[in-house]
């Protein structure tokens, strides 16, 4: 059994859609057991020789219990993929509030394919686990006492056998789970490689490119992917063996029950009939076993895809957030014996550094590649915080301040540009959203207004948006033709 009480507590405000999702299930079970039944007492008054007449309200029966499975079969179906959905949705909103919080100070020590592995495939594998794996297991725990409940009604001693051999088929697979979450955590860590060296040739393709060095990257991922493969087979291997373990349970569990039904018939001490009806019970009372062992391997991926994603959410911002205090007095910036070097670097990026700008003034801060440039900028916007020393504005340490205040006041343009995707005025309103018409760039303010709508002035109207967009037409084309690309 694949459980975790970390992925537990990431349910709640949806367990309640859990718990209805296990009673449907058990509503199921409770129709698959009454079809059965109806199907062990309509064989048995079959070979009592009775009349198609007699038998007529036995198969009605019969065949509104089986609708009546189906619907229900659809019903948990339906409901388990609602309540997975929610619950990704609950978990992505977490993640991307602990990544907001973490900010860009993590991100130089962890590689950002990681990252991305765990917020779109590790959520993504936790779908069939919160909707299918785990209320089925709770099925399957429930199931056998069910079956149990009707059964020793009819025959106590089967009973006990199919309720043991059912909880044994349940906990069995645990004793290979050691080795079966072994497997899956190198496997889990071998995508983790692959997806992470993947991204970072993508991303640096046009590098790859300029220095020779795209054949290299590409024996690095084969042999990442073939790590890969290796990983899976084992995972694969390991998964085919616990299922193993489930079907010789299943077996030797009905073959135990037959064993002594039979035995019991023989002695007289239970009919035909009521054999037959526990026999046609005893196929109810495995198969929630044998749909769980089919995802088996999915709760095993879930279980590993989560500790990606929990070590994310254990990571600890760099920069903690400060509530509001007083607002600065001006908008002076100073520096105050700042030292700070970066974590893992052999040498700090700053010692005992210091300097004041004030209100109005223009400084420009020059020095070739290296020498803390950029780093004067992360620490103005609290990226970082200074291993000593100190970084004001008007008068107030940054710390003093909140996220919201610090940043509030300090308009960046990085040297590595990212546009986001989207147009280009929802990229000049990243800095300032409720941004009236009058104070974007005159090319955007290029539109005619109406009194009910908008009309957008067509771009070979915009003299300088046409010379603009051949231009840049041009740039790509001799980028694509020097990096040989089509």
């Amino acid at each position: 059994m694949y459980l975790d009480p970390r992925l537990w507590a990431l349910t709640t405000g949806v367990r309640g859609r859990i718990a209805a999702t296990v009673l449907v299930g058990l509503a199921a079970v409770a129709a698959g057991i009454a079809r059965l039944a109806l199907l062990g007492w309509l064989l048995g008054r079959v070979l009592t020789g009775e009349s198609l007449a007699a038998l007529v309200p036995a198969i009605a029966l019969t065949a509104l219990a089986l609708a009546a499975r189906s619907a229900l079969d659809y019903a948990r179906t339906m409901v388990a993929h609602h309540t997975a959905a929610r619950v990704q949705e609950r978990l992505r909103q977490i993640l991307y509030t602990q990544i907001a919080s973490l900010g860009p100070a993590h991100f130089v020590r962890a590689r950002t394919g990681d990252v991305m592995l765990s917020m779109v495939e590790g959520v993504q594998q936790l779908e069939t686990y919160f909707g299918q794996y785990l209320p089925q297991l709770f099925v399957s725990a429930i199931t056998p006492l069910l079956i149990f409940g009707f059964v020793a009604f009819v025959d106590l001693p089967v009973a006990l056998v199919l309720l043991v051999a059912a909880f044994v088929v349940l906990l069995a697979p645990a004793l290979w789970h050691s080795k079966d979450r072994q497997a899956s955590l190198a496997r889990n860590r071998a995508y983790a490689a692959f997806g992470a060296d993947f991204l970072d040739a993508v991303q640096g393709l046009a590098t790859l490119k300029a220095f020779g060095q795209s054949g290299a990257r590409a024996r690095q991922l084969q042999h990442r992917a073939h790590e890969l493969f290796r990983s899976t087979m084992w995972v694969l291997g390991s998964n085919t063996l616990a299922r193993g373990i489930t079907d010789t349970g299943i077996a030797l569990g009905a073959a135990v029950a037959l064993t002594l039904g039979a035995w019991r018939v023989n002695t007289g001490e239970m009919s035909v009939p009521a054999l037959l009806i526990i026999l046609m019970l005893g196929v109810e009372v495995f198969r929630p076993l044998r749909e769980l062992r089919i995802l088996l391997h999915q709760g095993m991926l879930g279980l590993s895809a989560a500790r990606g994603i929990f070590a994310l959410l254990d990571a600890v911002p760099a920069v903690s957030d400060h509530a509001a205090g007083p607002e600065p007095a001006d908008a002076g910036v100073a520096f105050e014996d700042i030292t700070f070097a970066y974590p893992g670097a052999r040498r700090p990026a700053h010692v005992e550094l210091s300097f004041h700008v004030r209100p109005g003034e223009r400084v420009a801060i020059v020095g070739p590649s290296g020498s803390g440039k950029s780093t004067i900028a992360r620490l103005l916007l609290r990226f970082h915080d200074p291993d000593r020393g100190r970084v004001t504005i008007g008068g107030r340490d940054l710390r003093q301040l909140s996220l919201e205040q610090v940043r509030s006041r300090v308009a960046l343009v990085s040297q590595d540009t990212w546009l986001f995707h989207g147009t280009v005025e929802d990229n000049i309103r990243m800095g300032k959203p409720d941004a009236s018409a009058d104070e974007l760039p005159p090319l955007l303010r290029a539109r005619t207004r109406t009194a009910d709508r908008t009309e957008e002035v067509p771009l070979w109207d915009q003299p300088a948006a046409l010379v603009l967009f051949f231009t840049v037409l041009t740039v790509e084309w001799v980028a694509r033709k020097r990096l040989g690309l089509p």
